[in-house]
């Protein structure tokens, strides 16, 4: 599965510094969400230029490629 870029400097840090920094902390989460949205509005108006598809073809887009396992 690929990584978000948010995903990818959270490993980098991890690495770098040693520190534990989850992916399931508050801040990460943020700004994985922020992420999610402008991959998302980056795919709907690609898309959307092409063809009358909506934005949740975004939504589907990113699920499948960068939504981790939950739970």
């Amino acid at each position: 599965m690929k990584q978000t870029a948010v995903e990818w400097l959270v490993e980098e840090i991890n690495k770098l510094t040693g520190l534990t920094i989850a992916i399931d902390e508050p801040c990460v989460e943020q700004a994985i969400e922020m992420e999610k949205k402008q991959i998302v509005k980056a795919v709907y108006y690609n898309v959307s230029s092409m063809s009358h598809d909506d934005l949740p073809a975004g939504e589907s887009y990113y699920n499948k490629t960068f939504k981790q396992q939950e739970q």
